[in-house]
């Protein structure tokens, strides 16, 4: 039996309806960059003719909430070869520490630029950030999305329909109560109101009655400073590693921890120790396949870490830390973890402790690399949720590692500019448990990699800035996950499947396999943040079934308006 092919005419007619296709994708995708530059262009000249600038800086130890657009700028002078831009291996940043960088970077003839003036006119010391007083503020966000075939995003999840991605319009509003005494104290309370939740990750409220708004608090601490060192306690983000919110460690892409922290600071260490809560999780037959006699059983789940970095210069630095998810029946704070000295392999071992969990706790180990090659920065890290030392373990379970290594480097153009080239990689049973409450994630958000586990992405992009304020970038990446998802229950345990390959796959489940690109145009100044952003996935067998490649896209245009915030 002869196969039949299809004819030329039919072949023709296939490219045609194809390329109209991609050209209505590129109208409405130019049509969105397009509408986003203009917005861009306008609030330029409103934020520099008419709206009220706000006072830079802050109070030394108010740390800057993670989408601050400092941030940003901070890690684009960092990949053009500024060292002494990298304020912390952690973040959030305290206010006087990236005061303290950005002195630093004056002597440096690579951190000299556009970029740097800006940020130096935004954080200049004034007389009232050494005084004691009170400082209200706010801001006001417009967020709108337009979606083409469906919702990608965020990695970690499911290609899902576009009803169930984000909402075409949000607002939000924040309101911001700061009390500092120089860079000794500090209090702030940082609440908002959200007019759609749906898909947003770090929302942790419930909605309002049978809105689909909610009201919730982004940030709320006391911090105070005793010479080198710093002890807060509420609620904030957490990020350590990885770049801006996200890393293989410990992430900011869900909702702030609550939690007790303590850090230091010297010209050559620093080091950060943090226990907090994690939302509760209630294994039942239905969602996690145990039985019981008792019914449903709740465990209350606490996160513990501490990571240490060694910095003998401004070009390269050392990192090494743990951490632990902590499941326990009842509300009893393990006073065996709040001890940053004490390695938690050790802890989870000790003979004496035989209560209820001890075995069950979640450990990993983390370490990471950083330095500048000549012009190139290249910086690799590893996080070790389990490894097999010997032949009978290696035989029954794999090992799950996680890493990202990325190499940058400047670009000699008139303007201050870099491209990168990243690797990050999740091993297929890495952040996963047996059971659900020892899973690495939080209100089913992954604790660390946005790519959730068993993925990988690699891409190549670059950036520059015309302005210091003003950021243009692109990137392209191949993208491939197999069958494990963070918010799986029953969860996956990788005991039995030694030789699984990366990344899993079944029959009739294929790995599935993505292109994707990504441009924005941002405007980084703290009054009047704006980012236009297109991001296009070419997507094969979408959520692993052998389903037709298709095309999706997203154009977003964030625009926020912030009066002495934060």
């Amino acid at each position: 039996m002869r196969s039949h092919s299809p004819s030329n005419g039919s072949r023709v007619a296939d490219v045609r309806r194809a390329c109209r296709r991609l050209r209505q994708i590129g109208a409405r995708c130019t049509l969105a960059f397009s509408a986003g530059w203009g917005v861009i262009t306008g609030a330029t000249a409103l934020a520099s003719l008419t709206l009220p600038q706000p006072a830079s800086g802050q109070y030394g130890l108010v740390t800057l909430p993670i989408d601050d657009p400092a941030y940003v700028q901070l890690l684009a002078l960092e990949r053009a070869g500024c060292a002494a831009a990298r304020v912390s291996a952690d973040r959030p940043y305290e206010v006087r520490l990236v005061r303290a960088a950005l002195v630093a970077a004056r002597s440096e003839a690579a951190c000299r630029g556009p970029i740097l003036d800006a940020l130096q006119r935004r954080f200049a010391l004034r007389a009232a950030d050494t005084t004691q007083g009170v400082r209200l503020g706010g801001a006001a966000q417009l967020r709108a999305t337009a979606l083409h075939n469906g919702e990608f995003m965020p990695l970690w999840d499911n290609v899902r329909p576009t009803s169930e991605g984000d909402p075409p319009a949000v607002g939000v509003l924040h309101g911001r109560f700061t009390y500092g005494n120089s860079d000794r104290v500090a209090i702030v309370v940082d609440g908002y109101g959200e007019t759609d939740a749906r898909n947003d990750p770090v929302v942790s409220a419930r909605t309002l009655r049978r809105s689909a708004g909610a009201l919730d608090v982004a940030e709320a601490y006391a911090t105070a400073r005793a010479g080198v060192f710093t002890f807060t306690l509420g609620r904030g983000p957490e990020a350590w590693l990885g770049q801006l919110n996200d890393s293989p460690v410990l992430a900011a892409n869900g909702p702030p921890y609550t939690r007790v922290a303590a850090s230091f600071h010297t010209a050559h260490f620093e080091g950060r120790a943090l226990f907090g809560s994690l939302d509760d999780v209630v294994l039942d037959s239905a969602q996690d396949g145990i039985t019981s006699t008792i019914g449903p059983q709740r465990f209350y789940r606490y996160i513990a870490g501490h990571t240490l970095t060694w910095r003998p210069s401004r070009a390269f630095e050392v990192t090494a830390g743990e951490t632990a998810v902590i499941p326990r029946g009842s509300q009893t704070v393990d006073f065996y973890y709040l001890d940053p000295f004490v390695p938690y392999l050790i802890t989870a071992h000790d003979t004496g402790r035989t209560g209820e969990g001890n075995a069950h706790d979640n450990l990993t180990a983390f370490g990471a690399i950083r330095g500048r090659l000549g012009r190139v920065t290249a910086a690799a890290e590893l996080l070790i949720d389990d490894i097999q030392v010997d032949a009978s373990r290696r035989a029954n379970t794999p090992d799950l590692l996680g890493y990202d290594l990325v190499l940058t480097s400047p670009v000699p153009i008139p303007w201050p500019a870099s491209v990168q080239v990243e690797y990050q990689r999740v091993d297929t049973y890495t952040y996963l448990r047996e059971f659900y409450d020892e899973v690495l994630q939080y209100y089913n958000v992954p604790l660390a990699s946005a790519l959730g586990p068993d993925a990988d992405y690699a891409r190549i992009g670059g950036e520059m800035f015309p302005t210091g304020w003003m950021r243009l970038a692109a990137d392209v990446g191949i993208w491939r996950r197999g069958l494990q998802r963070i918010y799986e229950r029953p969860a996956q345990d990788a005991v039995g499947h030694p030789s699984t390959v990366f990344p899993s796959s079944a029959p009739g489940q294929p790995v599935q396999f993505a292109g994707l690109a990504n441009a924005s145009i941002q405007l980084l100044t703290a009054g009047l943040p704006v980012t236009a952003a297109i991001q296009v996935a070419r997507i094969r067998d979408a959520n692993n079934l052998p389903v037709a490649t298709a095309t999706y896209a997203r154009a977003q245009l964030y625009v926020t308006y912030a009066f002495r915030y934060p």
